[in-house]
C-alpha cells in the first residue's frame, strides 16, 4: 500500500506540472489513436471519465462520440455510498455541472442511470499504469467496483501520457487489468 502511494504522488506531481498545452497537445495524439481501435469502432454503448487536473482529456471524445451517436455514459460520484453512478450524458450544454471537486459530472436531476452490464468499452482514467496492463488509480476502487460488472464483451482502454505507464507497479488480485493502455508514443496490449 505504502509503494502505491510512493508512486502516486510522484507521477501526479509530474502529471501536474505539465503545463496545458503540452496535456492538450497530447490527450489529441491519444485521443486519435483510441478512435482509430477496432474496440472503439465497433462500440455503441461507452462510458468514459471526466478529466480535471491535467487528466488526459476527453471533452473532445466525448462530442465526438455525442456527434457519431453512441451513447454516452459518464461517471456521477457518490461520495457518501463511495460509488459511481454511470449516467448517460446527452448534451454537453445542458447536462452537465461543475462538481465540488472541479470536474464536470451530470446534474444530479438530469441523471439518467445505465448499468455497467451495457457497456461496450470504458475509457478508464488512472494514475500509474504498468506495460502488464495494471493500473493504479487514486485509490477508493471506483472504477474496480464498475470493471467488475461488466460483460465478457466489454473492453477497458486506458489511456494515459507515457511517463504514467513504468515497467511494473503492485497489484493486487482484486485489481481489474486494462485490455489497453494508449499513450501519445504507445499502445500497450496482452
Amino acid at each position: 500500500m505504502e509503494e502505491k502511494n510512493e508512486l502516486r504522488k510522484k507521477i501526479l506531481a509530474l502529471r501536474n506540472s505539465m503545463d496545458k498545452d503540452e496535456a492538450e497537445e497530447k490527450s489529441s495524439i491519444i485521443m486519435e489513436k483510441l478512435t482509430q481501435t477496432e474496440e472503439y469502432n465497433q462500440s455503441r454503448v461507452v462510458f468514459v471519465y471526466m478529466d480535471f487536473n491535467n487528466e488526459v482529456k476527453t471533452m473532445p471524445l466525448i462530442e465526438r462520440m455525442l456527434s457519431e451517436k453512441k451513447k454516452v455514459v459518464i461517471p456521477y460520484t457518490d461520495t457518501v455510498n463511495t460509488v459511481i453512478i454511470p449516467s448517460e450524458l446527452k448534451s454537453t450544454d445542458d447536462d452537465l455541472v461543475l462538481s465540488k471537486f472541479g470536474y464536470l459530472e451530470p446534474v444530479l436531476e438530469k441523471i439518467r442511470p445505465v448499468e455497467p452490464e451495457e457497456f461496450d468499452l470504458v475509457v478508464v482514467p488512472g494514475v500509474v499504469f504498468d506495460r502488464k496492463l495494471n493500473r493504479i488509480g487514486f485509490g477508493k476502487g471506483y472504477y474496480d467496483r464498475i470493471l467488475a460488472k461488466l460483460k465478457k464483451s466489454a473492453k477497458a482502454l486506458a489511456v494515459a501520457y507515457d511517463f504514467q505507464v513504468l515497467d511494473e507497479v503492485p497489484s493486487e488480485d482484486y485489481d481489474v487489468k486494462m485490455d489497453m493502455i494508449i499513450t501519445e508514443k504507445n499502445i500497450y496490449t496482452n
